[in-house]
Order: structure tokens, then C-alpha cells, then sequence
């Protein structure tokens, strides 16, 4: 189990912090069935290229996104994969206006989405990000570094918020296996306080 949850965080980090870095000229794309798709990207070409490769629920036909929502919420098109292959989403898919304008979809189609210790690790980063967040937008600072101790190698994902509260990932391996588990794969969440930054 730890191994799926150090996957997750280490795919998090490669697509969310590395891929930009190398390519922040054009803007971010999700491949499904290998057809490009991105915000901004017309209704009418992204139909086309859905139709080669997936299947939407509902039907984009059926103007879901016209349908009043919730306040706050927005309702979207299911990207499913095409018949003859395991009926999974793929994704989410948001129109309005013409274009896309918000796309979803899962960090890592290998990890157990019931999985107890999956749960657990994710209501942990929300209950420690909730005192800060509440229902309301904020501005975060993210930091990744490369750390390298006597015994092991991991990567840090710190989330830093202005008033000084913060939450720290370790994704890791240690040289060798732990006497106690047998395992060298790790990861941490810690909770931080540091002096909050003047806005």
C-alpha cells in the first residue's frame, strides 16, 4: 500500500511541478486515447477527437452544462473509453461557451480509490489544509526540493500559506529495507508552522 501512495505523490509531483517547468510556452494538455485535449479548446474539435477515441456521459447532445447547478458547482460530461475496453472514467469534461473550460482527470489509474490507507492519507492533507482553506479561495506557496540523508533519498513537497501554517509530503527510499517493516519506500505527512509572510 505504501508503494501506491508513494506512486501517487510521486506522479503528482512529476506532473504537476515538472512537466510545466519544461514546457510553460504552451499551454498544459491531457492525452486521452491519444488525442490532445485543453482549456480553451473548442467544443466542436474536442467533440471530433471524443468521438475517435471515447465516449461522453452524458451525450454532449443532451446540454448538461445548461442545467442549473448548485451554486459553486459545475456539471460536466464523463470521458469514458470506447467500447470493447473496461468501462472506466477516464475523466471529467466541462463546456461552456463553445470551449472547454475545465478538464479532470485521475493522478494514477493504478491506485485503489477504496483502499483504506488511500482515504485515510487524503482526509489527513484535508484536515490539514481545512483550519486554513475553509470554503474559500487562498493563496499557497509550493515548494519541491531533492533531499539526501545518510540512510535515504526523498522528495519534499512543501505547501507553505501566508499565515505560517504549511504541510510538508515525504516521498522516499531508504538505502536499505526497515528492520521493523521490510520495506524502503516511504512517505510522510507533516504538518508546519513557520513565521507567516507579509502580504
Amino acid at each position: 500500500m505504501q508503494k501506491r501512495v508513494v506512486g501517487v505523490f510521486g506522479f503528482l509531483l512529476f506532473q504537476l511541478f515538472v512537466l510545466p517547468s519544461a514546457a510553460n510556452q504552451e499551454p498544459p494538455v491531457f492525452v486521452f486515447g491519444g488525442k490532445q485535449f485543453y482549456v480553451g479548446m473548442s467544443e466542436r474539435e474536442a467533440l471530433a477527437s471524443f468521438s475517435v477515441c471515447c465516449e461522453l456521459s452524458p451525450p454532449a447532445q443532451t446540454g448538461v452544462e445548461k442545467r442549473p447547478a448548485p451554486e459553486g458547482l459545475m456539471l460536466g460530461h464523463r470521458i469514458l473509453a470506447r467500447e470493447g475496453s473496461p468501462q472506466s472514467i477516464l475523466g471529467v469534461v466541462y463546456f461552456s461557451g463553445g470551449t472547454i473550460v475545465r478538464m479532470t482527470r485521475s493522478l494514477d489509474d493504478r491506485v485503489d480509490t477504496w483502499n483504506d490507507d488511500v482515504v485515510a492519507f487524503a482526509r489527513a492533507i484535508n484536515r490539514a489544509l481545512s483550519p486554513t482553506m475553509g470554503d474559500r479561495d487562498t493563496t499557497v506557496r509550493v515548494s519541491i526540493r531533492h533531499e539526501r540523508m545518510s540512510n535515504a533519498e526523498s522528495d519534499v513537497l512543501s505547501l507553505s500559506f501566508a499565515n505560517g501554517r504549511g504541510i510538508q509530503i515525504h516521498i522516499g527510499t531508504l538505502d536499505r529495507p526497515d528492520a521493523h517493516s521490510n520495506k524502503r519506500d516511504f512517505a510522510t505527512l507533516d504538518e508546519t508552522l513557520e513565521p507567516a509572510k507579509p502580504n
